[in-house]
């Protein structure tokens, strides 16, 4: 789901059919977001390579309603900021493991084993800040340029019966929480057109990418969005967009080989208030 304040902010100077003027604009919303994640793992005894799912093997939520909330600030007709927030929470308890892995989180060894009930947490909260341009207005049309950056913050844990895995070597089964934090920054880049089409009625087209590789990290960003803004009064506003977010990233040195792939293909719903 992405920055739909972002078409919204950026293009009310092209239209004369706008009824404000520069300053803020708050917008919340949501949409339903999938998520697919895992970490790296070894079979025991084996020591094979295996991928440990979140969402099938620890059985957190595949989908779930995320909000987002957005705050940008128009200086004139050229010149804007964006501030945008998602947050995608999920956690499952007491669930009983199929098979027997090891794991390395945050330098210690830990060991699930078969039969084991085993608690999982995996909080995403995503941060945007965008500087917008405005290369070309006119009384119907528009098209900003936007340049900013996504932090990814992610926030990690799996409890229960694990055990610990030393030199010496492994300790009884203990409620044992391993924790880890990854924090990614992606900058991105992004263009938005802008039309409007009735005096009420804006529709704009979203688009923002980014591809990138850096220390223990693998970045990807995808955000394609088609939105329609009606105005019911000169300060508020109803949107609707429909829109494919993809967001990527591949954390490999931390706690071992973490991949998080944030997704969402659908409509977007949101309100927006001026001021």
């Amino acid at each position: 789901m992405r920055w739909l304040w972002l078409l919204l902010t950026a293009l009310p100077l092209l239209c004369s059919a706008r009824p404000y003027d520069d300053g803020f604009a708050l917008k919340a919303g949501g949409f339903w977001a999938s998520v697919d994640s895992s970490l790296g793992a070894s079979i025991v005894g084996k020591g094979d390579p295996i991928r440990i799912d979140f969402e099938s093997d620890l059985a957190l939520e595949e989908s779930k309603f995320s909000p987002f909330l957005e705050l940008s600030y128009r200086f004139n007709d050229r010149h804007l900021l964006l501030l945008n927030y998602i947050t995608l929470h999920r956690d499952a308890r007491s669930v009983e493991s199929e098979k027997s892995y090891e794991f390395t989180w945050e330098g210690k060894t830990y060991r699930v084993n078969a039969g084991a009930f085993i608690n999982s947490q995996l909080d995403i909260d995503i941060y945007q800040l965008i500087y917008g341009y405005t290369f070309y207005s006119s009384e119907r049309f528009g098209v900003v340029g936007m340049l900013g950056a996504h932090i990814m913050d992610v926030d990690a844990r799996i409890g229960g019966q694990l055990e610990v895995v030393t030199d010496e070597g492994t300790n009884t089964i203990s409620e044992t929480d391993a924790i880890g934090k990854v924090t990614a920054p992606l900058p991105n880049f992004g263009v938005v057109l802008a039309w409007q089409a009735m005096e009420r009625l804006l529709v704009a087209f979203n688009a923002q990418y980014l591809s990138v590789s850096f220390d223990s990290y693998d970045g990807r960003l995808l955000d394609m969005r088609l939105q329609a803004s009606y105005y019911v009064t000169p300060q508020l506003a109803l949107g609707l967009a429909w829109q494919d977010y993809d967001i990527q990233v591949d954390e490999e040195r931390r706690f071992s080989n973490v991949d998080i792939n944030f997704n969402y293909h659908g409509p977007a719903f949101m309100v927006i208030y001026e001021f």
